[in-house]
């Protein structure tokens, strides 16, 4: 029985994956994020994975890591 849902299973597109996990727990989840194929992946502020980020990339996906998407939300909507 799993606890969590995957991506996979969410059954629309998905614009945007927002990563709020420790650098170190972001590796286990990628194949998850390559089988559903979102158009980006946010890592949030202080959180970056160099080799998970081109791996990503390497698939077409826009990768943005160490950044707060609220802040830049609030900066790009005024």
């Amino acid at each position: 029985m799993k606890r969590f849902i995957e991506l996979i299973d969410v059954p629309d597109e998905i614009d945007m994956v927002n990563v709020f996990r420790r650098p170190q727990d972001i590796p286990p989840h990628i194949d998850d994020i390559l089988a559903k194929k979102p158009k980006s992946v946010w890592m949030q502020l202080g959180i970056s994975h160099d080799a998970a980020a081109e791996e990503l990339a390497k698939a077409g996906i826009k990768v943005v890591e160490d950044r707060c998407l609220m802040v830049d939300h609030r900066r790009l909507a005024v």
